[in-house]
């Protein structure tokens, strides 16, 4: 019997999709399903996986795909909060200067891979960096 590159009985579809190398690169649902597909076709007919395997790589994926909707609403959510901010005066900490912090209108936000931020005085300060908004 011929065997599938990188899928052998020992791995299984819920460690490679732990691997975070491959879910930067893009690893989808689709490729979960397509290896579980692999890993059925391939395996041995006189020594096959047990299924309380597969059934626990199905609900180990079902809870990282809800763990990842609910970062999406959860991200949606801030950046929704965070639009809402423009125009209000915020107090914002800013070792630049000699208070210690820097007051004024939000003028604009830029969202970096770390987060947002909040553009005041034509500086962005990250948002963990508001320590007071004034409606």
């Amino acid at each position: 019997m011929s065997t599938v590159t990188g899928v052998t009985s020992a791995s299984s579809a819920a460690d490679i999709l732990s691997n975070t190398a491959l879910a930067k690169a893009g690893f989808s649902k689709q490729t979960f399903l397509e290896l579980l597909v692999t890993q059925l076709k391939n395996q041995d007919p006189l020594n096959p996986q047990d299924s309380s395997q597969f059934v626990s790589q199905l609900a180990q994926f079902s809870s990282l795909e809800q763990m990842a909707n609910m970062n999406a609403s959860m991200e949606t959510v801030l950046e929704t909060s965070v639009t809402n901010l423009i125009g209000k005066t915020a107090t914002v900490s800013d070792n630049t200067n000699a208070a210690g912090y820097t007051t004024g209108v939000i003028t604009g936000i830029t969202y970096y891979a770390d987060g947002p931020a909040v553009k005041i005085n034509d500086t962005n300060y990250p948002f963990s960096d508001v320590q007071n908004i004034v409606q």
